[in-house]
């Protein structure tokens, strides 16, 4: 105990499971409900769990997890700003006002300009132009396929073998099989074999590592400034919102068909047994 009592004078305040409870009894103390502690106990243990080995913070440690929420994980305005309140009243309530993050991020930053079908496809003719087989299949891949930049590590050899793979994004609350398109699969069994992918992750960076959600941004940006789309544009938020405008647009197109069969076939059994038939 000593020894955490002298760290934490030097360095910060060691943060443990013990001390988030005592948190969330304080507020259930005062009489905050059940859903709310559930929310609180969810972003703490996500913010201990982010913390290095050592979980010491420090009057930083607030903004660098705001920032990795943002850049990292791409979190949305409003979970980032969630998650940052949960952590603001925890800080208060060790003591450490000076600590909290003051800069949250507003909705209406929220606001992303969205990709045409067309810019998508002049992507993807830009990357093959420069050459650029990786940021092509990455543009694919999010745009096409509709894989989204968290979900990046599980396209594994072992599923584009299969042809399909089990995407699991924010922490199994939202878990899909997905089929790899036939067109991409067959780009993507040519591209591991010539980099002799046997297994994990395709797209990986020079050390060996899945790439990071910074360098996948990095990629597809670059490729844009051939492309001649707008730089804003070129993120994969946006090729997974043109992904979904697409596949949403094609939806409705077949409702509408189903209905006029259906129509089509109530109006031919009109004919026969209608009442005035």
């Amino acid at each position: 105990m000593a020894r955490i009592e002298e760290r934490e004078k030097i360095t910060g305040e060691y943060i443990t499971p013990e001390r988030i409870e005592e948190f969330l009894d304080n507020l259930r103390r005062k009489h905050r409900g059940e859903s709310s502690l559930v929310n609180y106990r969810r972003n703490l243990t996500g913010f201990y769990n982010w913390l290095p080995e050592d979980k010491v913070i420090d009057g930083e440690m607030g903004n660098r997890w705001r920032r990795w929420m943002i850049d990292e994980k791409g979190f949305s305005n409003r979970t980032v700003n969630t998650q940052v309140s949960c952590l603001n009243t925890f800080l208060r309530y060790i003591g450490h006002r000076d600590w909290q993050v003051d800069e949250f991020v507003w909705e209406g930053n929220d606001v992303q300009p969205e990709l045409s079908r067309a810019e998508y496809l002049r992507l993807l003719s830009a990357a093959k132009h420069m050459g650029k087989e990786r940021s092509y299949l990455l543009i694919k891949t999010m745009g096409g396929a509709g894989v989204r930049v968290q979900e990046m590590p599980q396209m594994t050899a072992e599923a584009v073998n299969s042809g399909s793979v089990k995407l699991d994004s924010h922490n199994g609350q939202r878990l899909r099989i997905m089929r790899i398109p036939a067109v991409l699969r067959e780009e993507l069994l040519d591209y591991i074999r010539r980099q002799k992918i046997v297994s994990g992750a395709v797209f990986l960076s020079r050390d060996g590592k899945p790439l990071s959600r910074s360098a996948i941004h990095h990629y597809v940006n670059i490729v844009s400034q051939e492309a001649k789309v707008e730089p804003e544009k070129a993120n994969p938020r946006c090729l997974w919102k043109m992904y979904q405008n697409t596949q949403d647009g094609i939806q409705a197109s077949v409702n509408v068909l189903i209905q006029q069969t259906y129509e089509h076939m109530m109006e031919q059994e009109q004919l026969s047994i209608g009442w005035d038939a």
